[in-house]
């Protein structure tokens, strides 16, 4: 029997998504850096997993 203790591993990435390549292109003051999107997917293979995928628009304000 196990108790209420659990283990959480995720990943997290805040840029443009490329489906054509699976690529998330990040910028940052330090540069522009791609990441392998399906390589990161891969390493959830077979478990049980959540996901959430998040858009940031901006909000036009009410004009006076």
């Amino acid at each position: 029997m196990f108790g209420l203790a659990k283990r959480n591993n995720s990943v997290q990435f805040k840029g443009v998504l490329n489906t054509d390549v699976m690529e998330i292109c990040e910028e940052d003051k330090n540069g522009i850096f791609n990441y392998d999107l399906l390589a990161e997917l891969r390493r959830f293979d077979g478990k049980n997993i959540s996901i959430s995928i998040k858009e940031e628009l901006p909000i036009e304000p009410k004009e006076e």
